[in-house]
């Protein structure tokens, strides 16, 4: 009985060790990918922390541009001698302000859509990167 055992137990060693060796392989490929990925968003988030500061400093500068523009106008009002002038003055207001969003939005957007572009590269690229790792890992 003890001659069984001795060779169910050499059977059974290099099976549990090979299936050791592969489940070690794969937890190192696993989490190769998942450090990949961890990168690739960090990486992404940081990106949209800097499009962030962009559109915040983007913002503030229409809002600088516009209270500029209004107290201008408020200055002219003051000054208007006649009807004609406040319709000229407020003619010309609001055509700057419209003129001024009308810059800013499109500056906006294309900030927007770079890094929407920007993100979608970053994270393509962190996930190809991340199954080469796990693909070198096994």
């Amino acid at each position: 009985m003890a001659s069984s055992n001795q060779r169910n137990t050499e059977f059974v060693m290099p099976a549990m060790d090979w299936m050791r060796d592969m489940t070690e392989q794969n937890l190192n490929q696993t989490r190769m990918m998942w450090e990949g990925f961890l990168t690739t968003a960090r990486n992404s988030y940081e990106g949209l922390d800097q499009q962030g500061s962009e559109t915040r400093g983007r913002l503030l500068s229409l809002v600088q541009e516009t209270l500029t523009n209004s107290f201008d106008f408020a200055h002219k009002i003051v000054r208007a001698r006649s009807p004609q002038d406040l319709f000229q003055l407020e003619s010309e207001f609001i055509s700057r302000q419209a003129q001024l969003i009308a810059e800013h939005s499109k500056e906006l957007g294309q900030n927007a859509m770079r890094g929407a572009q920007e993100a979608g590269r970053m994270a393509s690229q962190g996930i190809t990167e991340a199954s080469q790792r796990g693909a070198k890992a096994a």
